[in-house]
């Protein structure tokens, strides 16, 4: 595949000459207006993490650091210890342990994610980006500090959004002292894994700081054929233009190609007496695709803030993210489920090459300010978006009673592109929010945004080019929401929250306009805590979600159309609990579990019955660490432990009541031994017992995935 790097550099070069330019002029400004001596502000230089262990001190998804405590929502952050602890590598590894977050496979590559029955939204660095997570493809989790999960709507950070809640991708920040790390991992299935990770000051005052994050991955897969071989580097520099401002720049690469990838298996062809299509049971490594399938993917993003901290308290930061992808593919595909008395089932084949571009700026103020004699804290801001998605496609020959496992049958084919499509989505939003300390131990939190979105699509070549034709879109749309933050002591806090819904749609009415966007909200209340003397971070949470005005069919519709109502209306509520921390000096811990029901509460068809069939009912994670003490017969040692389980669920893909999956539990475990207070060695052992299980599962064709049978990881790590 043609990958034009120079097209893509001259691309990045005016993003990052803007940042150059920002930061230069706050340089001139700085020096053209000195401030008097009495008002600079000492330099600060970064060198602490914002975790502790396992536990998060603090959280920058709403732009301002809070403690979990303060945010009157369900939060919660994977760290840095975390990921290395468990040998965490992709963002699905990470997904799956973060609380409340099921996870359904794509394909080898991409993974959907669901919160609370809905997709969340994603923000990198605290930059919206539309569309940009699920099923998106991501970067290797060798770049990031922790991550961040706000459960429920998010309205008010990133405007247009499904209420399943927000996920805040952290880079690794350049830090003053020198720092090098270094992992080499072998694992099943031939996995080859290198990462290294330098940082440092870069001048003698330490005011310019810079670092270096690579990683390359080569490995097979538990099923048969498939390879995948990818790369990833980035670069971080941050400068202290003066004691209050400082500069961050970042480049990141990533290629990551799969050999043969896969969409998992079909099912059945048919039905049993139940309604149900039997999934296979075969050997969790059986394969049924060709090996001259490909699936690639190159993701460069330029990104970058500058913060400017003013006396007083307050602050202003702007922050940049451009984010080009290019995705290839071609292979092929079950396209009917096994005739299990022939043993045979069809094919189809198609070939696809996009790009997308997703730029978004973010521009924030905030601090403290005096009224009626007590403090408060504002927020103000302004972001903007843009996304832009091109691609050509076309389809290939189809084969049919293809024996079950002869991919000998399946030659490679010479597919044309076709057809060609291109969608344009904007979308910008003025936001301010209020924390209000009405008594020392009570914060009322309010929060307004206003928000116009648009999006816009047109048939390009090989297709006939067609003039833009628009799609949904809204003007001055406002998002509220509201909090209330009680400390009964200074360990326990209890909150309130209210936050709206705000989806624009696309369906049409049958007077000729537009469904209205669909509106509703969310009800959340909690408690939080500090415990064993705020090593441990303990959360409860109830939320009932209401989703109105959804597409619902119009029963006035013409035989031959489909109009719609804004009349639908669905709930999802539940309860989530969590722990994460050190309750003891050498045990670091991590633990949730989720219960959700959803339904549909006015429907043409489906009142009353569940909405989110792919989301289970009730699921638990477990993570914990634990390191022998000095002094004794296991000193160096550490031994870890978890389990991750759910409840059944259905099909992935709406095959209601005829694509199902019982309930699964995987126990995970970890071994480790401190050669050196330098060096590391473990081994994490997936899937302790071998479960043979199916994770999810689509239709009747495709998207049935076994999850991964016991696997073994030996991994040295090096800390300098």
């Amino acid at each position: 595949m043609d990958r034009p790097h120079h097209l893509r550099a001259a691309a990045a070069a005016p993003f990052s000459l803007a940042l150059l330019a920002l930061a230069a002029r706050s340089v001139c400004a700085q020096e053209a207006e000195p401030r008097p001596s009495s008002s600079v502000l000492p330099e600060i230089v970064v060198s602490a993490p914002a975790a502790s262990g396992y536990k998060a001190e603090r959280i920058e998804l709403g732009k301002q650091a809070l403690t979990p405590r303060e945010t009157p929502q369900s939060v919660s952050v994977l760290t840095r210890q975390q990921m290395d602890d468990q040998d965490m590598a992709t963002m699905t590894e990470a997904m799956q342990q973060l609380t409340g977050v099921s996870v359904i496979a794509n394909d080898t590559m991409n993974n959907q994610y669901y919160v609370r029955g809905y997709t969340p939204g994603v923000m990198y660095d605290g930059v919206s980006s539309y569309n940009g997570f699920t099923p998106s493809h991501q970067f290797d989790l060798a770049i990031y500090e922790r991550i961040e999960l706000l459960r429920g709507p998010a309205g008010l950070l990133r405007g247009v959004g499904e209420p399943g809640g927000v996920v805040n991708l952290v880079k690794k920040r350049a830090l003053a002292e020198p720092a090098f790390g270094a992992d080499l991992s072998v694992g099943s299935w031939n996995a080859l894994r290198a990462t290294g990770d330098a940082t440092g000051a870069l001048n003698a005052a330490k005011t310019l700081r810079g670092r270096v994050v690579v990683s390359r991955e080569n490995r097979d897969y538990f099923y048969d054929h498939t390879h995948g071989d990818k790369w990833l580097a980035m670069g971080v520099l941050e400068w202290d233009l003066a004691p209050g401002t400082t500069l961050s720049i970042s480049q990141t690469g990533q290629d990551h190609d799969v050999r043969a990838p896969w969409s998992g298996l079909p099912a059945s062809s048919v039905a049993d007496a139940s309604g149900h299509y039997p999934l296979l049971d075969v050997s969790p490594g059986t394969f049924n695709a060709p090996d001259w399938g490909r699936m690639s993917y190159h993701t460069d993003e330029t990104a970058g803030w500058i913060e400017q901290r003013l006396a007083g308290g307050w602050k202003l930061k702007l922050a940049l993210n451009q984010r080009q992808q290019r995705q290839y593919y071609k292979y092929a595909y079950t396209y009917s489920g096994v005739d299990l008395v022939a043993g045979t089932l069809d094919y189809a084949s198609f070939r696809g090459d996009y790009h997308y571009t997703r730029e978004g700026a973010d521009l924030s103020a905030s601090g403290p300010f005096e009224l009626f004699g007590r403090n408060h804290e504002a927020l103000l801001g302004l972001n903007a978006e843009r996304y832009l998605s091109s691609g050509v496609s076309g389809r290939g020959p189809t084969w049919t009673g293809v024996v079950f496992g002869d991919l000998d049958a399946l030659a490679e084919p010479d597919i044309a592109y076709t057809s060609g499509s291109e969608s344009l989505t904007h979308q910008r939003g003025l936001l301010a929010q209020l924390r209000w300390s009405l008594a020392d131990a009570l914060t009322l939190v309010t929060g307004v945004r206003v928000s116009d979105f648009a999006q816009r699509s047109r048939s390009i070549a090989p297709s006939a080019l067609s003039a833009w034709k628009d799609g949904a879109e809204a003007n001055g749309e406002p998002s509220y929401n509201l909090g209330l933050v009680y400390e009964l002591d200074t360990r326990w806090s209890l909150y309130g929250s209210v936050a709206d819904i705000f989806v624009p749609q696309t369906q049409a009415k049958l007077d000729g306009g537009t469904l209205d966007p669909r509106v509703g909200r969310q009800r959340e209340v909690g408690a939080k805590a500090d415990l064993f003397d705020g090593r441990l971070a303990a959360s409860l949470a109830y939320f009932d979600i209401r989703d109105t005005g959804r597409a619902y069919a119009d029963p006035d519709s013409p035989a031959d159309s489909s109009y719609y109502l804004n009349a639908g209306k669905v709930q999802s509520k539940g309860l989530e609990a969590e722990l994460s921390g050190r309750p003891l000096p050498r045990l670091d811990l991590s633990a949730g579990y989720t219960h959700v029901t959803t339904r549909y509460l006015k429907d043409r068809v489906n009142t009353g019955l569940v909405y989110a069939i792919a989301t289970p009912k009730h699921q638990l994670k477990l993570w914990g660490n634990y390191r022998f003490a000095p002094d004794t017969a296991l000193q160096g040692w550490q031994l870890g432990l978890g389990l991750q389980a759910q409840s059944a669920v259905q099909s992935s893909r709406g095959w209601r009541d005829e694509v199902v999956n019982g309930g699964w539990a995987v126990v995970n475990a970890r071994v480790g031994y401190e050669i050196s207070p330098r060096w590391q060695a473990s081994l994490l052992v997936g899937n302790v017992f071998d479960r043979q299980y199916y994770a999810s599962v689509g239709t009747p064709n495709i998207y049935n995935f076994y999850g991964e049978p016991r696997s073994l990881q030996l991994s040295l790590k090096a800390r300098y």
